[in-house]
């Protein structure tokens, strides 16, 4: 297990300046190699220590697991495996969600994105305080994005056979929608029935969906923002509204309603007209109400809820809000936890891939990486053997 190790290790040697030490009388194994077990470690080995890794609570949790299927091995050297292994793999991430079911023409995709939330471990500058025996370290809490891509139905329902694209970045917006752009570009895009983008109305999330649509030449995408996330937010308005005039709790239901029901129906209008009636001659809080409306309603074509559903196409982004849980909470956001960003990037992926059922194929291209490493001019030419 430490010679698997090693063999990660060359790449960060060389990255760093350093040429990869040679191993002297060592004896490689053709066939063995062509079955995919290299330096004594097998795929099957690599995917049942990544999948505990990543589906456990922590990776001490993990170890204790894998020695109940006969695999001893410390939290440490299991830690160092999974991160060296997505190494590996990130440097043919977008491959290994490649699939066939994404090049079929007539296909309707719904591609959704979110943020969920961990805490980040950045070590504190500066001298340390007499008596103090550790620095110690910044644990604020940072937004982890994720996109999921999905086929849906004729009725605007996820199909659940079709497992869908998971990843995430724990980068900047920018760096996160370049990631976006890459796995969309692994998909036959010019013969698709229908491409839907839905999320919330997050600060900086729509220009860039924009963006992205122009720069992909996407003339037949819609823009469609979550309607949990819009009755929450049209909630606000009608608790400005009913503070103001101190409605009863009666009331302030039938206004509710009144006013879901012009949001369904895409109405945005008829929700102005209606906060300029009940608040006429309450200035400020008119202001405030109608501040509300043009800043999180202000594109009236993306809340036409109505006509999405006549049309077959979905009203929410629920699969990225499932995803985030399954993929960032359940793992990263645990209490007690604090990550670096690379850590936390490194396990959205990994446990992306597991959930989605793509690890063996990840594992399959890491392979040919690991091949490559070193370097045999028989075996870069020879297929890949599952």
């Amino acid at each position: 297990m430490g010679s698997f190790i090693t063999c990660f290790s060359q790449g960060e040697a060389k990255k760093k300046g350093r040429s990869p030490k040679r191993q002297k009388g060592t004896v490689r194994h053709l066939g063995l190699e062509l079955l995919g077990i290299i330096k004594k470690v097998s795929p099957a080995l690599i995917e049942i220590c990544v999948s505990m890794a990543v589906l456990c609570p922590s990776f001490e949790v993990a170890a204790n697991a894998l020695r109940g299927f006969g695999v001893e091995m410390n939290q440490n050297l299991l830690q160092n495996l999974t991160q060296r292994f997505a190494n590996l793999a990130m440097s043919v991430r977008v491959d290994c969600f490649a699939d066939e079911v994404w090049q079929k023409p007539g296909i309707k995709i719904l591609i959704c994105v979110d943020g969920g939330r961990f805490r980040e471990r950045r070590a504190k500058r500066g001298k340390r305080k007499k008596g103090q025996k550790r620095q110690g370290f910044h644990s604020d809490w940072v937004e982890p994005r994720l996109l999921t891509i999905s086929q849906f139905d004729e009725n605007g329902k996820k199909i659940k056979s079709i497992s869908p694209v998971i990843d995430g970045s724990c980068g900047s917006m920018d760096e996160f929608f370049e990631l976006l752009k890459q796995h969309l570009l692994q998909i036959n895009l010019d013969e698709t029935a229908q491409i839907i983008f839905s999320a919330d109305g997050g600060k900086g999330i729509w220009p860039r969906i924009d963006k992205l649509i122009s720069e992909l030449g996407l003339t037949n995408a819609k823009r469609i923002l979550d309607y949990t996330h819009a009755k929450q937010n049209i909630s606000v308005v009608t608790e400005i509204i009913s503070n103001t005039l101190k409605l009863s709790e009666k009331k302030t239901g039938k206004l509710s309603c009144q006013v879901k029901e012009l949001l369904w129906n895409g109405n945005i209008n008829g929700i102005a007209d209606l906060v300029r009636e009940k608040l006429l001659g309450k200035r400020k809080t008119l202001k405030a109400a109608m501040k509300k409306l043009n800043d999180y309603f202000g594109d009236h074509s993306k809340f036409q809820y109505k006509i999405f559903r006549n049309n077959g196409l979905p009203t929410g982004s629920g699969t990225v809000e499932s995803a985030i849980r399954r993929v960032i909470n359940l793992r990263i956001k645990g209490s007690g936890m604090f990550w670096k960003r690379e850590n936390a990037e490194k396990i959205i992926f990994l446990r992306s891939l597991v959930l989605t059922g793509k690890l063996k194929n990840a594992c399959r291209k890491a392979l040919y990486v690991v091949r490559k490493m070193f370097n045999n001019n028989i075996l870069e030419d020879l297929p890949m053997v599952a």
